[in-house]
């Protein structure tokens, strides 16, 4: 943990990275850059009939988004390719902190994602993710955090926490969690149901200030969604 600590104050986080994929560390000059350009209510997801269902028409900023899904596979992330390439290309760093698959370069890179702004984090353990979290999102470098909650519940106070730093920081922060948590109350801003069977299956669980209850059909490839459509 300690070992962690002093990594990050250096301005490194302790992480271990595919080789595949080559990462590197935000600088405090493109974080000034992103901190001055106007921002949106919300961040664009890339489909038209999620953002007409999201109260700030897109991925609320300074908020803890939960994406609950089964049993992990590559494509739970397809729902934020494109958030991943509009971050990127714009030189802003997202960082992913235990995914349980590593992404694939080559997949990232044919959808737009800028590899050089993709720093993935590898925690020991559920105290050292929790660090993690909260200082990815408390450091001021990074316009967005991936997070997986992996096979260890998280109580209300930490996902409070998470909350939290979000709020105060104006980041965007995606926490992957397992189906069976959709009975536990959460106070993440907004809670999404995910499934993939050749496109992805939505349903708004909880929506601050918003409507809840709807159910989606997107395609799986995001940036090249021809179409997308209502679940009837």
């Amino acid at each position: 943990m300690n070992r962690a600590k002093n990594s990050l104050q250096n301005n490194q986080l302790d992480c271990q990275t595919n080789p595949s994929i080559q990462l590197r560390h935000f600088r405090d000059r493109e974080v000034s850059q992103a901190a001055n350009e106007p921002q949106s209510p919300g961040a664009a997801t890339g489909f038209a009939s999620l953002d007409a269902l999201l109260k700030d028409h897109g991925w609320p900023r300074g908020a803890t988004t939960e994406l609950l899904v089964g049993q992990a596979n590559s494509n739970e992330l397809s729902l934020l390719l494109p958030i991943l390439a509009q971050l990127t290309q714009k030189g802003e760093m997202v960082i992913l902190i235990k995914p349980p698959l590593t992404p694939c370069a080559t997949e990232l890179t044919q959808y737009g994602v800028q590899l050089e702004h993709l720093l993935l984090v590898h925690p020991r353990d559920k105290r050292d993710c929790l660090w993690a979290i909260e200082q990815s999102l408390q450091s001021g470098g990074c316009s967005a955090v991936l997070s997986w909650q992996g096979n260890q519940s998280m109580s209300y106070r930490e996902l409070q926490r998470l909350q939290q730093s979000a709020e105060e920081s104006g980041c965007l922060h995606f926490l992957f969690r397992p189906q069976s948590e959709s009975a536990n109350p959460s106070p993440a801003s907004l809670r999404v149901q995910l499934k993939s069977d050749g496109q992805l299956a939505l349903k708004l669980l909880k929506q601050l200030g918003g409507a809840r209850g709807q159910n989606l059909y997107l395609a799986r490839r995001a940036r090249l969604v021809l179409r997308d459509q209502p679940l009837h």
